[in-house]
């Protein structure tokens, strides 16, 4: 039995347009993502919007149990590509027909935003109306005012393009982002879910989701997300102390779960960490970047709680830096052995089939996990979980392919040298078709649509898949984020090169683009 606290109740009959928030996965992960919770407090901050959550693999609201033909707008969260197919779920089981152009006037209109919407609407576009490309609250409120205003809005798409980031097909787009967090939206009123069913408990347990920054400036070379959401941006921490006070009164929970891009970059991360402490919270976080560790705020964080902290070291040295990733093994060893001296577990996260990689890089790769698990002084202290190199859109390494068999080869490798229990590894034909989703086009619209009636078999995916060529015209041609291409293809010949490019924070402007975006 699922009980929430805070859900949010109108009268339909005094709102002008019944919104549902859709996110493609199960409810525990919807519950995690902070993004979700910004949509229903943002929109139900509006007196005539009544925005209720539907969450897979259901098709009704949360709030009335109202199936999703009969909202007004219908919108999707594409925080993940192999979500994708569940969307089409969705709208089905919603009795919502799946392509655009078999619907009518009668039906809600269907967007999407996101992480995959922001990089690549492309195989979507056969079933979404409009893309939401950047931060939802810059556009929704434009957006769904143009859309009370218009006498038939399903009719008359071209008129959301004079929004900036409203896209649709083959029309440009600019990407737009909050340039100051203090202008986003910080929901205090959080949904809580009370249960004893697992599968209903968040990915934080019982937390209240702190935002801290947004974007990340590093320039890891094969993150999507280090490269579409730039600049960075933080919170002050007189601010945040204020928000997770609020939280917790209106919540009533004492855990806080601080939520960005990058969490330990905070130019105040200690001193939040300590000011929660000293307020009664426990404190946790998704991921610690290892260059922002320090003995002290571990120290703070184990004493707020935390049991365990999560680092990447993705691979070997060599291969990390033609991944951009600059922290030595001396580095890692370091915030291990300093993790383990305040008696916490260390989560490890690798990646395998990153370029320049080789099977000497594979062998050392193996050796080395074997290192960093014997630091352990107890069982599985130390858990590793290594997964296939993706290849994104916006990225340096977007010129890359995918090679199945060599990755499957890999993964049977490391397996083979690896006796650990905790040592969790992601299925590489999954991983095939998350990179097809993520670097393909219009054309993946039929193999979605089949994979609803049949199981779509991996020669079948593998059709479609594509190695884009450094001077091809890439599908996502149209969708300016920021980030220039002459800046990703000088970032991808330096990362053949084992060449890294020092933090921007520290070292300098690299002209990259991503600042002009805050200030055109």
């Amino acid at each position: 039995m699922l009980l929430e606290h805070n859900a949010i109740i109108k009268d339909i009959r005094k709102v002008d347009l019944r919104f549902a928030s859709c996110y493609p996965n199960l409810y525990r992960s919807a519950m995690s993502s902070l993004g979700f919770h910004i949509i229903y407090d943002f929109l139900n901050s509006r007196e005539d919007i009544y925005c209720e959550r539907v969450v897979y693999p259901h098709s009704k609201s949360l709030e009335t149990s109202t199936v999703l033909k009969d909202f007004d707008v219908v919108s999707f969260s594409l925080q993940y590509e192999q979500d994708y197919i569940n969307v089409l779920k969705m709208l089905k089981q919603g009795r919502i027909p799946l392509r655009k152009e078999d619907r009518t006037s009668k039906h809600p209109l269907i967007i999407a935003g996101g992480p995959c919407a922001s990089s690549n609407p492309l195989p979507m576009s056969r079933f979404i109306d409009l893309f939401v490309i950047g931060e939802a609250e810059v556009i929704l409120d434009n957006l769904l005012d143009l859309y009370i205003d218009l006498d038939n809005p399903k009719d008359n798409l071209d008129a959301f393009l004079e929004i900036e980031g409203v896209y649709l097909p083959d029309h440009p787009v600019k990407m737009v982002t909050v340039p100051d967090l203090m202008d986003a939206c910080h929901p205090i009123r959080q949904v809580v879910p009370e249960t004893d069913e697992k599968e209903y408990i968040p990915a934080f347990g019982r937390a209240f989701l702190l935002e801290v920054s947004r974007g990340c400036t590093r320039g890891c070379r094969f993150c999507m997300a280090g490269c579409i959401y730039r600049p960075r941006r933080e919170m002050p921490i007189k601010e945040l102390l204020n928000i997770a006070e609020k939280g917790g009164n209106a919540t009533g929970l004492n855990k806080i779960a601080l939520i960005g891009a990058a969490v330990s970059d905070h130019s105040k991360m200690e001193e939040l960490c300590q000011g929660l402490h000293e307020r009664g919270f426990q404190v946790t976080t998704p991921s610690l970047r290892i260059e922002s560790i320090t003995d002290n705020l571990l120290e703070i964080l184990k004493l707020s709680g935390l049991k365990t902290i999560t680092i990447a070291p993705e691979s070997i040295w060599k291969v990390r830096k033609a991944a951009n990733k600059s922290i030595t093994d001396d580095m890692i060893k370091d915030t291990i052995n300093t993790a383990f001296k305040h008696n916490l577990n260390v989560k490890l996260y690798f990646m395998l089939g990153l370029p320049t990689e080789n099977q000497n890089d594979i062998e050392c790769l193996g050796k080395y996990i074997k290192e960093l698990i014997k630091m352990g002084k107890r069982k599985n202290q130390v858990r590793v979980s290594i997964n296939p190199f993706i290849p994104k859109p916006h990225t340096p390494f977007q010129w890359e392919g995918f090679n199945l068999d060599e990755i499957k080869r890999k993964m049977k490798y490391i397996d083979s040298q690896i006796n650990l229990r905790s040592f969790k590894v992601e299925n590489p034909k999954t991983a095939l078709i998350q990179y097809i989703l993520s670097m393909g086009s219009l054309e993946l619209g039929d193999l979605l649509e089949r994979s609803l009636t049949e199981k779509v078999s991996v020669r079948d995916w593998s059709k479609l898949s594509h190695k884009w060529d450094i001077n091809e015209e890439l599908p996502w041609k149209n969708m300016d984020v920021g980030i220039k291409d002459d800046f990703l293809k000088k970032e991808y010949k330096k990362a053949i090169n084992d060449n890294l490019t020092p933090w921007c924070e520290e070292f300098g402007c690299y002209n990259c683009g991503a600042c002009n975006k805050q200030s055109s």
